[in-house]
């Protein structure tokens, strides 16, 4: 992974985010492949300590600690900075915290004109508590940690890159925003209208998501996501002494999830997967509500339309009713 980063330090760097001309992109800059390989073991350094605070979601606790000392080293290389707490136009879904992680924007002045915005994300997926069994490694030359791709290498690549802007005294653009949010793996509830806004302000955004080694590569575009919450009613009852006087909703769930599991369409993209179900009240009981829910990704707009026109098979004999949501 390391040679991949100093690989997006150069392109970055050398680039000067597209603002050199292309005669100068014909051939790496010395100077710069030097200073961006000077920036490795110092990069890595960056990444152990973003990778040692478990920042996931829901935890704004973590988020708090990890935003801190973004905003920090940012502030150091000289940067206008704030955080931004979401809004009451933060968009809620089912997974999302009631306390949303908090945004680090930071604003570089140059002497020339173009616009360019650099995001990344700094939450992970990740349970708190699974760092003590999984802590952050250098095996080869491959580094290995939780969200380390997922988006802390993007984070540290960004700060990096600042710093290489600062330290050639490269100024020839007219603004350099850094934009790291908290909420981008649950879909940017909070976010996405303050990315919105400063997208359309900018002559260039370049979103810092990793991508496969195998494939390393510059992509234009990714899927969009959605998520379908399904919710069945049964009927309760003692599941020793009258079993038969109930409805099992978990049946039916399962019934459901099962006849719509080949909604995706591997040809086209489309990708829906059920990733989570919940449940039954006590064990001696049967079920009289379960719920699932389901990851969508589509590359084509068009393609959410298509998932909806497509209907849910008949209930099951035990069931009594489905109830989308």
């Amino acid at each position: 992974m390391s040679l991949s980063l100093t690989g997006r330090l150069l392109l970055l760097a050398t680039a000067a985010c597209t603002l050199l001309p292309l005669p100068a992109l014909a051939a790496p800059d010395q100077a710069v492949m030097t200073l961006a390989s000077q920036h490795k073991q110092p990069l890595l350094d960056t990444l152990k300590e973003l990778v040692n605070i478990e920042s996931g979601s829901g935890d704004r606790e973590g988020l708090d600690r990890i935003s801190q000392v973004i905003f920090d080293r940012l502030k150091a290389l000289g940067g206008e900075v704030e955080f931004i707490e979401p809004g009451a136009d933060a968009y809620r879904m089912h997974d999302t915290p009631a306390k949303i992680g908090r945004m680090v924007k930071a604003t570089f002045k140059g002497t020339g004109s173009k616009k360019i915005l650099l995001i990344a994300h700094m939450d992970t997926v990740y349970l708190k508590g699974m760092l003590a069994t999984q802590p952050f490694r250098i095996d080869g030359n491959r580094a290995y940690g939780l969200g380390i791709g997922d988006d802390k290498a993007g984070i540290a690549v960004i700060l990096h890159t600042v710093a290489m802007l600062k330290a050639m005294n490269f100024r020839d653009y007219g603004t350099i925003t850094v934009m790291i949010n908290g909420d981008e793996e649950i879909s940017s509830p909070g976010s996405r209208h303050v990315l919105g806004k400063l997208g359309a302000e900018h002559d260039l955004t370049m979103s810092h998501e990793g991508t496969p080694i195998s494939s390393d590569s510059l992509s234009l575009a990714t899927a969009g996501i959605a998520a379908v919450t399904l919710k069945v009613t049964g009927r309760a009852s003692h599941a020793g002494g009258a079993p038969e006087r109930g409805r099992n909703a978990i049946y039916e769930l399962s019934h459901q999830m099962l006849q719509t599991k080949d909604f995706s369409d591997p040809a086209t993209g489309v990708k829906m997967n059920w990733t989570m179900v919940s449940g039954g009240t006590n064990r001696n009981v049967i079920p009289a509500e379960a719920t699932g829910v389901a990851d969508i990704r589509v590359i084509r707009i068009a393609d959410y339309e298509g998932l909806e026109k497509k209907e849910f098979v008949r209930p099951s004999p035990n069931s009594l009713s489905l109830r989308p949501k």
